[in-house]
């Protein structure tokens, strides 16, 4: 409310000094030779619409400016509600891809022999190391998504190779171990057994 007779002050003010100026000028003088040549009622009429003009005018300009100021302001909550949404939108999906390069593997294996030939690369005896009841099948969660399980029996590893081999399969494969078997040979110091896990990737 403040602000709104602020601007009618102002307005006025402009009004009155436009006023000023203009009783200065020849048009004046033109503009009261002209009042007098008209007949009272008609000067009553100059006078009420002048009236009005000076009454009305500011409170239009004030409402036109109102205006304005609304819509800049819905304008720019509108933006902000945008930007908010797109941001959130980018964050989800950050998280989102996040997440399924946590969880998924780069690549599932499509058979037995190709989870075999994916151990290899893991630097250990490939000799020690084989696969069994590999199976795979479409998440319960999503069918975009495979689901492999399957057996990893390995032979005779040091302990070195054993932690090595169980680091690299939830890191490089990004396996879940789901039950791991050992078997310690004591006179050697070897380790024997097997590791169930389960993967998921995308189709």
């Amino acid at each position: 409310m403040n602000m709104i007779m602020n601007w009618l002050k102002a307005i006025d003010q402009i009004i009155f000094n436009q006023i000023d100026l203009f009783k200065n000028t020849k048009y004046y003088e033109q503009f009261m030779d002209f009042m007098n040549q008209l007949n009272y009622e008609h000067q009553r009429l100059v006078t009420y619409l002048i009236s009005a003009f000076f009454i009305l005018g500011p409170l239009l300009i004030v409402g036109i400016m109102g205006l304005n100021t609304y819509s800049l302001k819905s304008n720019l909550n509108t933006k902000k509600e945008i930007q908010a949404s797109t941001y959130k939108f980018i964050n989800q999906a950050d998280r989102l891809q996040s997440l399924q390069q946590t969880i998924l593997g780069p690549r599932a294996p499509g058979n037995q022999n190709e989870l075999k030939v994916s151990l290899n690369a893991f630097n250990i005896d490939p000799n020690k190391l084989s696969v069994d009841n590999f199976r795979q099948e479409s998440s319960h969660n999503s069918p975009q998504i495979k689901q492999i399980s399957a057996e990893i029996i390995y032979k005779k590893l040091v302990l070195s190779d054993f932690v090595d081999l169980v680091k690299k399969l939830i890191t490089i494969n990004k396996v879940r171990i789901s039950a791991i078997e050992i078997n310690r040979d004591d006179s050697e110091k070897l380790l024997s057994g097997k590791i169930n896990i389960l993967q998921y990737a995308k189709k």
